[in-house]
């Protein structure tokens, strides 16, 4: 790869206040039988000091004006002068919502009163350590909201009241969106207008009540600077602009391979087929994904690599796609301006395999996770470790386009007191790209001297001449330094 080229650069934003690298702790803490557990540790090891933490109405206050503070209690007591907690709180309640429940989905208050004190006792009880407070999750997802944009908007307006209220300093996060919002990025995507729709109507509607917009990145790579872009451009269009952060991401994900289509329509059909009632859409669900496991020999590759008990040949593919997505997210996203990337997640208990949950997101876990104790980590985990070790002292990120080679993905980390780092990659297919030999690349360099480490933590041979740096470059990314 000659370096006969123009140098153009892509977004040049400052990463604000802190770290930009978070870790969502996991879907349950404290709740249904989970354990409320110490993990500000491990998150300290993997690099980062910012956590999202999932609460429910119902585990705080289970009974009108009775309060159980331990899961709450659990996280303030391990966070530390340096950390950041971001809460995620869910209207779930057996006596306060219109939808009695313990767990999912979310629904308006019944009263919104007393919605307004629970979130005002909360608030007061956590005393300012808790910086930033989000108002549901992803509720164009009828399992995670149950009401219309417009009860949101309702909703949205006496939560951050009684937020900011109670502390002035907090931030309010918009419920969490998937990354939706480019018109071509995810075809597959059936209720992809509804899902715009519902977010140009909170935006419109709600642009008093939130400060931070949350965009969850798990869709197509190569539409994740557009997707944002698209939001920011929805916010201008309204008059104003606010800071995007990303409170879930990871990949790969099962529908990010054409090849898997068919399969999720084809479990998506089954469950609408049956008439409703919970118990019933459950069986049909376990029924579906046993009969996928019964002809998983002949499902395609991409498949099988998500399924429990895999070969290990497809096991190890998945571990190092995942590595590289760790960080190709990551760095497009701070690149495009996102000021915060939570990945999920820490770790979990162990899913029911016949639960469609664990076929879309069990494998993305960064620790194994077994009867409350942390366990050894997964390859991902210790890509993001080498990420966060390279990028600690973050100042911004630029990404840098080369005209004669569009599918090299090239950006230049400015760090506080550290020399310049460059993260550099190839754009190849996701699942086969490994396959192909790696293509020499070729960069102006001013040391003497370079340092290349990929990913997986190997070194990459280099070789300083005339005032450029050489090495080869493949899909996964590696960390250039002097």
């Amino acid at each position: 790869m000659n370096q006969s080229h123009e140098r153009a650069t892509g977004r040049d934003e400052p990463i604000r206040q802190h770290s930009p690298f978070g870790i969502v702790r996991g879907p349950l803490y404290g709740h249904m039988g989970i354990k409320a557990d110490v993990f500000m540790p491990q998150i300290h090891q993997l690099g980062a000091h910012m956590v999202r933490l999932f609460l429910f109405w119902n585990q705080i206050e289970p009974e009108r004006g009775r309060f159980v503070w331990d899961a709450v209690d659990a996280l303030l007591e391990q966070l530390g002068p340096s950390d950041e907690a971001w809460i995620t709180l869910q209207s779930s309640s057996s006596w306060g919502t219109r939808h009695a429940t313990n767990f999912q989905p979310p629904s308006p208050s019944r009263h919104p009163e007393e919605y307004d004190h629970f979130v005002r006792t909360l608030v007061s009880h956590c005393k300012g350590r808790v910086r930033y407070w989000q108002c549901e999750n992803e509720p164009t997802n009828p399992l995670l909201w149950e009401g219309t944009a417009q009860d949101y908007v309702n909703h949205l307006q006496v939560f951050s009241r009684a937020v900011k209220e109670l502390d002035p300093e907090a931030m309010v996060i918009l419920a969490g969106a998937v990354d939706a919002f480019y018109p071509s990025a995810d075809a597959q995507h059936p209720d992809l207008q509804a899902e715009q729709d519902f977010f140009d109507y909170l935006l419109r509607e709600s642009a008093d009540d939130f400060d931070v917009f949350d965009l969850h990145l798990y869709g197509d790579l190569d539409a994740i600077t557009a997707n944002i872009d698209a939001v920011r451009q929805k916010m201008a269009a309204l008059g104003y602009q606010k800071p995007i952060f990303c409170g879930e991401y990871n990949g790969p994900s099962f529908f990010n391979f054409v090849e898997n289509l068919p399969i999720l329509q084809n479990i998506f059909t089954k469950m609408m087929e049956t008439p409703q009632g919970e118990t019933l859409a459950q069986a049909t669900q376990r029924d579906a994904i046993a009969e996928l496991y019964e002809q998983r020999e002949m499902l395609p590759p991409q498949a099988q690599m998500f399924m429990q008990g895999c070969s290990l040949e497809l096991e190890q593919k998945r571990h190092r796609i995942n590595c590289r997505e760790i960080v190709t997210r990551c760095m497009l996203a701070l690149s495009a301006g996102v000021q915060k990337m939570l990945c999920w997640n820490l770790a979990n208990e162990n899913v029911d395999r016949a639960n469609l949950m664990h076929l879309l997101f069990d494998k993305y876990k960064l620790l194994h996770y077994e009867d409350g104790v942390f366990k050894q980590p997964y390859p991902a985990a210790e890509a993001y470790r080498r990420m966060t070790d390279a990028l600690h002292d973050v100042e911004h990120i630029q990404r840098i386009t080369v005209p004669e080679h569009p599918t090299l993905s090239l950006f230049e980390v400015h760090r506080q007191e550290r020399s310049p780092l460059f993260v550099v990659w190839e754009r190849r297919d996701t699942f086969s790209g490994e396959d192909a030999p790696p293509t020499p690349f070729t960069w102006t360099w001013s040391a003497p001297q370079a340092h290349a480490i990929d990913v997986f933590g190997q070194n990459i041979p280099t070789e300083v001449r005339a005032g450029q740096v050489h090495l080869p470059i493949s899909l996964t990314p590696v960390f250039l330094t002097q």
